[in-house]
């Protein structure tokens, strides 16, 4: 369903020749991101996308698409620098030995 929803704005998505900012909810920048990265349909629902991070993907049409990563705001505890979450770490601080 979310597919069949997303494809207009994918066709509409190639056409922009400007920057683009896309702010969407987890199920959908899965999607997007899998698309726009090359990777297979199936392991879309497995993407992670952290939470508070802008993720920029450059693609110029004739090399590899480029990801940077930018995490917003201070570091929480038990989220590293690249915004992925570090299980080793409990909600309270506590280390999960």
């Amino acid at each position: 369903d979310i597919l069949a929803r997303l494809d207009p704005l994918v066709h509409e998505l190639e056409s922009y020749h400007e920057p683009l900012l896309l702010v969407s909810h987890q199920a959908v920048l899965r999607l997007l991101y899998s698309y726009l990265m090359g990777k297979p349909r199936h392991q879309a629902p497995k993407v992670e996308i952290p939470l508070h991070t802008v993720i920029r993907i450059t693609y110029d049409g004739w090399n590899p698409p480029y990801e940077e990563r930018f995490v917003l705001g201070p570091t929480a505890k038990g989220i590293r620098n690249d915004g992925t979450i570090d299980e080793g770490v409990l909600e309270d601080g506590q280390t999960n030995l």
